[in-house]
């Protein structure tokens, strides 16, 4: 079972779901989650690791200061979070937004990344993708909070999972509504600006990118450059699945994330934080 601590950390109080022991695994949301992404995790993961879910700034019972949010500000998060816990080195997985932040982590605290993934997310932000999201969040400010969220469903999942699972998305729909939509707005622009192709050949840590098939935020060519230019890493992917892959297919997912762990990360921390 997991305990939800209140950290102070990078100046903002942190909240981080905890369980279980051994090497750290720390598992990084992407925009509009909180920890309660990786609720399945934090429990099947407990007996072979420290699982480390952390709400992101602006995102769940973290902090959500009335300031503009940045990638670098997010790994300056993480990695104050981290030096709290007393954890030296890690693997961390980092989705979507998570994959981002885990990029500029691993180049800003090369200490503290052991082992990478890289799951469903990009490398950079584009002037065109930045008129994009400006144009969607003047269109949220006037579709007002629920109907934004019932857009975001329609793209978040698969065609097939959502018709599968209305109660599911009914319930992300109802959650998403909730949220603070102007800390929700400030996290969707954390991303202006940014070009992490350059960081990549600078990450030498053993690394798996996943990407998903139905993907419609990031497709699978990007995802196979992201691959193609970090020094080790590993390609896998995640079939019948759009963007919540750990959700949608969580049995793919653990056969592709579970032995890339075994291979790369116990081996080289062993019990250690």
């Amino acid at each position: 079972m997991s305990t939800l601590q209140h950290i102070r950390a990078n100046g903002i109080t942190q909240a981080v779901a905890v369980a279980g022991e051994g090497p750290a695994l720390v598992l990084l949301h992407g925009l509009g989650w909180d920890h309660s992404l990786w609720t399945r995790e934090l429990t099947a993961y407990a007996d072979r690791y420290r699982v480390i879910a952390p709400d992101l700034r602006g995102h769940g019972r973290t902090d959500k200061p009335d300031a503009p949010y940045s990638i670098a500000q997010y790994a300056a998060d993480i990695a104050g979070l981290l030096d709290t816990l007393g954890v030296t080195r890690a693997a961390v997985l980092g989705f979507s937004l998570g994959g981002a932040i885990l990029m500029r982590l691993a180049a800003d605290r090369p200490d503290l990344v052991g082992e990478a993934v890289f799951a469903c997310c990009g490398a950079g932000s584009t002037a065109q993708g930045e008129a994009g999201t400006e144009a969607m969040l003047d269109r949220a400010a006037g579709l007002g909070a629920r109907r934004f969220a019932e857009e975001q469903a329609e793209t978040v999942w698969s065609p097939a999972w959502a018709r599968a699972h209305p109660e599911r998305v009914a319930a992300f729909i109802g959650w998403r509504a909730s949220m603070d939509q102007a800390a929700l707005a400030r996290a969707f622009r954390s991303g202006y600006g940014t070009d992490h192709w350059g960081l990549l050949p600078g990450i030498a840590v053993p690394s798996l990118v996943l990407a998903a098939d139905q993907d419609s935020f990031c497709d699978v060519p990007t995802l196979r450059r992201i691959a193609a230019a970090l020094p080790d890493a590993e390609f896998a992917l995640i079939t019948g699945s759009g963007h919540q892959i750990s959700i949608e297919q969580p049995e793919q997912f653990d056969r592709a994330l579970l032995p890339f762990l075994d291979r790369a990360w116990p081996a080289k921390a062993g019990a250690a934080a």
